[in-house]
């Protein structure tokens, strides 16, 4: 790629605050769930990827069980890769594993123990969700929805799919709705439950 452009691409990225993760993906291989290697590098195969920080200890990212699974059932039929990281320190296969046939969760689950991936992508909350393009971009980052509005109070009505929204627009081409907000849920690496206030 000539120099030139890399300059230009860098500085659209940043006009735009997408950084270019893709060039910066740990080197490391992660396990999964099942003892199966992982590499982050191989996500840059598929259109998009969407990445989801869980804890099964966090109620936030229980209460997402049936909502996640509507959500890969869909993105199943388009090329897009689903990947739940367990950045919680002294995780374990077994306890993932457990965690993810008690939910039917399908798609790869990877332990982050050391909090590598949570840190290359900056994710401070479980559950929170990213979808990054096929150059490993973020396009979008924070909440599923906006079903929990505050620790313990939620709608009874989700009125916007984040998650869902954004990435069908960029699937399709269009501009996204949104490219960030805030994710409300349990601190990564602490194990404390993040408190924010908002109005419904």
């Amino acid at each position: 790629m000539p120099y030139n452009l890399v300059i230009i691409i860098g500085f659209l990225a940043s006009a735009l605050c997408l950084p270019l993760y893709g060039q910066q993906w740990p080197a490391d291989t992660f396990q999964t769930s099942t003892a199966q290697p992982f590499l982050p590098q191989k996500l840059q195969k598929h259109t998009a990827t969407v990445v989801l920080f869980l804890d099964p200890d966090c109620p936030v990212t229980q209460k997402y069980g049936a909502t996640l699974r509507k959500l890969y059932k869909k993105w199943q039929e388009e090329d897009v890769a689903v990947v739940a990281v367990y950045p919680v320190v002294d995780i374990d296969s077994a306890a993932v594993a457990e965690f993810a046939q008690a939910y039917q969760f399908d798609f790869t689950h990877v332990l982050d123990p050391k909090l590598r991936l949570a840190q290359h992508l900056h994710a401070r909350i479980t559950p929170e969700a990213y979808i990054l393009d096929s150059l490993g971009q973020v396009r979008y980052r924070g909440a599923i929805d906006n079903w929990f509005y505050e620790l313990g109070r939620y709608r009874r009505v989700v009125t916007k799919h984040y998650v869902e929204d954004a990435l069908a627009a960029y699937l399709e081409g269009s501009p996204l709705p949104v490219t960030e907000t805030e994710a409300i849920g349990c601190f990564i690496g602490t194990g404390m439950v993040e408190e924010p206030h908002h109005k419904p």
